[in-house]
């Protein structure tokens, strides 16, 4: 065989490996106190330095969005996956909060999911941590998933007059969503 079939096998035998699905995604994110929570319900704008009274509230906001997923290494047992989800939330409530996360993970061939990721929001970036279910119906995946982002005080809104740091509060998410085989 000459060199370059060889390599054109292992190309096309590599992107054999690779599949790819993208669909929306949706569902509800319950907030925490803190301070996006506060922007949430209104209590708070953008920028506002005012001092932080800590009587915050937490607030609930849907979640619209889009999956881009690319499953690697495809095998019986486990499979690779990469994810992006870009999401906008709380615009039921006026509030526009968007949302880009990119995650790695594994599933498991019964459909059983984790993944783990940087986030990137109003409130700075953080990580993401995911469980979920991918059910299968012919060529129909219909994905389930609970996700966590910890609550933080490095954020991009900016902290009160009296320099006392803001929590972000924790945001805990139910997303449902589907895609095509």
């Amino acid at each position: 065989e000459t060199a370059l079939s060889i390599v054109l096998g292992l190309v096309l035998s590599a992107n054999a490996q690779v599949k790819k699905k993208v669909g929306p995604k949706f569902g509800i994110t319950v907030l925490t106190p803190g301070l996006l929570a506060d922007i949430v319900n209104g209590d708070r704008d953008l920028g506002d330095e005012s001092i932080v009274d800590y009587s915050q509230d937490q607030a609930m906001m849907t979640q619209l969005g889009w999956q881009w997923e690319t499953i690697i290494a495809d095998g019986d047992d486990f499979v690779g996956l990469v994810e992006w989800i870009g999401l906008i939330g709380g615009i039921e409530k006026g509030t526009f909060v968007p949302s880009v996360s990119a995650l790695m993970g594994i599933r498991k061939g019964s459909g059983l999911e984790a993944a783990v990721g940087p986030t990137f929001s109003l409130t700075g970036v953080g990580m993401v941590f995911a469980v979920g279910h991918t059910f299968k119906s012919g060529d129909l995946n219909v994905p389930i998933n609970f996700a966590w982002v910890p609550s933080r005080t490095s954020h991009f809104l900016g902290d009160p007059s009296d320099k006392n740091k803001m929590e972000s509060g924790h945001g805990v998410s139910i997303m449902i969503g589907f895609n095509f085989e």
